[in-house]
C-alpha cells in the first residue's frame, strides 16, 4: 500500500538540527479513534509493567504504562497501520525503525503534576544517535501542560543521572511499576542542569498539540512537561520510541525498562546492533 505521509526535506532538516518537531494532522479520524480506545484499554486494565505518580501529597494522579500495545488490539493496530513508524524512520534518515519502547502518560484533570526534566536516554537498554520518539495526544494539550524541550540538547554528548522526581523529589511513585535503580556510574553522572530555575538560559520549545498531530523528538533530548492547578480535562498521551538498525543494545544499570527482547526471551548481546535482531525489536516500517 503507498504511504500517504507526506515529509518535505525542511521538515526533517529541522529535526536533524534542533531535535525536535512538530507535525500536523498525521492521524485520521480513524486511527485518533484506535488512539483514544487503546489509552482508554491500558487504563482500565493495566498490566504489571503499569503504575501511577503523584506529587509527595498524593495528588495529581497520572497514569504510567509501559508495551501496553501488548494488551490492546487498538494500540497495536495503531502501531501496525499508522504512519507512526515511517516518520520514525524518515526523521532518522535511516532505512528501518525498530520498536524500542511504547508508553502511556494519562493525566487526569484537577492537579497535573509537572514532569521534571529529564533525558529518556539512561532509562533505556539502547544507545545511539538512531533513536527518535513519537508523541501523540488524545486530548487538546496546550502548551502549558504539553511537553517542554530544550533545543539542541540531543547534541550535547552528555548521559545525565537518571534520578526522577526533580531536585526536592517531588515525585512519588505506587502501584505495579519500580522506580529506577542506579548502578555506580550513573549514580556519579552529571544532573540534569536546574532548566526551571534558569529557563531564560535554554532554548526551550513547546507547542499546543491536537489530536491528531506527532510531536517529533530525539531520544537523547532534554524534556519536561508542564502542570496545572485545577486543569479541566485529561491530557491522554501515547508515545513510542523507534531506533534503526544502528542502534545498539547495551545492558545497564538494573531497573531500566525492558526491552521486548527481555519480555519475550530473547537473547541479545552487549553491543549488538538492533537491525541484526529483528525478532526482538519488532521492525514497524522499511524502505
Amino acid at each position: 500500500m503507498a504511504s500517504k505521509l507526506t515529509l518535505t526535506g525542511e521538515q526533517i532538516d529541522c529535526y536533524q538540527r534542533d531535535g525536535a518537531i512538530l507535525l500536523r494532522g498525521v492521524l485520521d479520524e480513524r486511527e485518533q479513534a484506535l488512539l483514544a480506545d487503546g489509552v482508554e484499554e491500558s487504563f482500565s486494565n493495566p498490566g504489571k509493567r503499569a503504575t501511577r505518580a503523584s506529587d509527595k501529597e498524593g495528588e495529581g494522579m497520572t497514569f504510567l504504562e509501559s508495551f501496553p500495545s501488548l494488551n490492546s488490539p487498538a494500540l497495536q493496530t495503531l502501531l501496525e497501520t499508522s504512519c507512526i513508524p515511517e516518520i520514525a524512520a524518515r526523521m532518522m534518515r535511516a532505512p528501518s525503525a525498530q520498536l524500542i519502547l511504547d508508553q502511556i502518560f494519562y493525566k487526569q484533570h484537577g492537579r497535573v503534576i509537572p514532569t521534571p526534566w529529564h533525558q529518556d536516554t539512561p532509562y533505556l537498554r539502547v544507545r545511539g544517535d538512531e533513536m527518535v520518539r513519537v508523541w501523540i495526544t488524545a486530548d487538546e494539550s496546550p502548551r502549558e501542560i504539553s511537553l517542554q524541550i530544550v533545543r539542541g540538547s540531543h547534541r550535547w554528548n552528555v548521559i545525565y543521572n537518571p534520578r526522577l522526581g526533580g531536585r526536592d523529589g517531588h515525585i512519588r511513585k505506587t502501584g505495579e511499576g519500580k522506580m529506577l535503580k542506579m548502578s555506580a556510574q550513573e549514580s556519579t553522572a552529571p544532573e540534569v542542569p536546574d532548566i526551571e530555575r534558569f529557563r531564560d538560559s535554554f532554548d526551550i520549545l513547546n507547542w499546543d498539540v491536537a489530536p491528531g498531530d506527532a510531536l517529533v523528538f530525539h531520544g537523547n533530548m532534554l524534556h519536561a512537561a508542564g502542570g496545572a492547578d485545577d486543569y479541566p480535562g485529561d491530557r491522554r498521551a501515547y508515545t513510542s520510541m523507534w531506533g534503526g538498525p544502528n542502534l545498539q543494545y547495551v545492558v545497564p544499570g538494573d531497573g531500566a525498562i525492558p526491552t521486548l527482547a527481555q519480555i519475550n526471551g530473547f537473547d541479545v548481546p552487549d553491543g549488538a546492533r538492533i537491525g541484526d535482531h529483528p525478532d526482538a525489536f519488532p521492525l514497524g516500517w522499511q524502505a
